[in-house]
């Protein structure tokens, strides 16, 4: 059947140790053959940084400016800010928010060397200042960035919607990602990265389908394959449109 499917974990760009990436043509080309309507676009993880933070401010004007080109595909951007660049990374902060109006942040805390506790992690939180922003955070199943560090950094800044991307990888990171969902209202998850069904009805069942978004982690994992799994899922019609589009469109529509 026919359906509006909203991508809220996807990424434009390469990462240099594996050669994985894709440029806004090859994903806008992709989403037409995966039946991926619109996406929330954000910077792979892990790019070149031999220039530094004029690297960093390079992809976030990139991200900007697919942005604009292509409204209809990408509702909003989500600003790369490299937390090992100190004050200059607090700076683009400023500057994505203010200059080229992206509406959030995305992290990886292990290809970006960092752990989500830690004081230069808080600063550049901090710098969002009053902006309702998006923060998408690859989650991981250490303590790098694991959905309890996730909410413990969640329950300090309330203004802050965080997506935990692919919490999927072991049944602590899954159980871990429950209990932070469930205890911290802007806390949600995508089923990013992989294609069983059973994840999804885990989810389902242990949160309900309202914090429960679709993303593919595009192109580091093939949207297809986790929009199968969604469609797979023993779940209700309902619970799919959620998850498909419906809280996507409303999570937009809030910043």
């Amino acid at each position: 059947m026919a359906r509006t499917i909203i991508d809220v974990h996807s990424h434009i760009g390469h990462t240099i140790t594996s050669g994985v990436g894709q440029n806004v043509d090859d994903w806008t080309a992709l989403m037409r053959t995966s039946g991926v309507h619109q996406a929330i676009l954000s910077v792979a993880a892990g790019g070149l940084q031999s220039g530094g933070i004029e690297d960093t401010r390079r992809a976030n004007d990139g991200i900007a400016a697919a942005v604009a080109a292509h409204p209809e595909l990408f509702p909003l951007g989500l600003a790369s800010i490299e937390v090992r660049h100190g004050a200059a990374s607090v700076a683009e902060v400023g500057r994505a928010f203010d200059e080229l109006g992206l509406k959030g942040l995305a992290f990886h805390a292990t290809f970006e060397g960092f752990s989500v506790d830690s004081p230069a992690f808080d600063a550049v939180l901090a710098a969002v200042g009053d902006h309702r922003a998006l923060v998408l955070l690859h989650s991981t199943p250490d303590a790098k960035a694991s959905p309890s560090a996730i909410a413990t950094v969640a329950g300090r800044y309330p203004n802050l919607v965080f997506v935990m991307g692919h919490p999927v990888f072991t049944e602590g990171q899954r159980a871990d990602a429950v209990a932070a969902v469930l205890a911290h209202p802007n806390v949600h998850l995508d089923v990013a990265y992989q294609a069983e069904a059973s994840t999804t009805e885990f989810f389902v069942r242990e949160i309900g389908s309202g914090r429960v978004f679709f993303g593919s982690d595009a192109p580091f994992f093939a949207p297809a394959d986790v929009i199968r799994s969604i469609e797979e899922a023993d779940i209700t019609e309902a619970d799919r449109e959620a998850i498909f589009a419906g809280n996507a469109a409303a999570l937009i529509a809030s910043l």
